[in-house]
């Protein structure tokens, strides 16, 4: 018995079987026997929600003030929330100038870890192209061509498949 009559089959006894919730119809291919070697694990990634990143966030500026510049903690907590707020404080420049390193920092780090992901990718992308062109090589090989836009042969440009546009009214 062919794959696709054992598959009429399951969705006909599932479709006769009132017993069997809509989910029946949904399958999973069977685990490949040999899944080759393992990938490389990727490492997880600490998600945080937003409050608590903002509190990240305001903890490192103030350690950045109380460590760069000799600041209280409570200080450099003072200045930071008054930044946040809107309210004036003389040690607003050095709250600014700290989120800016931070982030810029940030940024680098950012910058490093899409780069290195580009390069774990290079290597799939180029099997990929290599991949198409082979199956653009086969394809040509057997006399298929690539299909063109325009449709089948015969029509016009503008003609549609579902009949000319319709008349203007003047």
């Amino acid at each position: 018995m062919s794959s696709s009559e054992e598959i009429l089959e399951q969705i006909g006894r599932a479709l006769s079987d009132h017993t069997v919730g809509p989910d029946a119809m949904r399958c999973a291919p069977d685990p490949d026997p040999d899944p080759g070697p393992d990938p490389v694990p990727v490492p997880p990634v600490r998600v945080v929600p937003a409050a608590a990143g903002r509190m990240v966030a305001r903890e490192a500026v103030v350690r950045r003030l109380v460590d760069d510049h000799g600041l209280t903690p409570d200080t450099a907590a003072a200045a930071v929330h008054a930044v946040e707020t809107g309210q004036p404080t003389e040690h607003q420049h050095l709250v600014t100038a700290a989120a800016r390193a931070i982030a810029a920092e940030l940024a680098q780090r950012l910058g490093q870890i899409f780069a290195a992901f580009t390069r774990a990718l290079e290597p799939m992308a180029r099997a990929a192209a290599a991949a198409m062109r082979q199956l653009d090589d086969a394809l040509r090989a057997a006399g298929h061509r690539a299909s063109s836009s325009r449709g089948r042969p015969g029509r016009k440009a503008w003609e549609s498949p579902y009949g000319p546009p319709p008349r203007r009214k003047r």
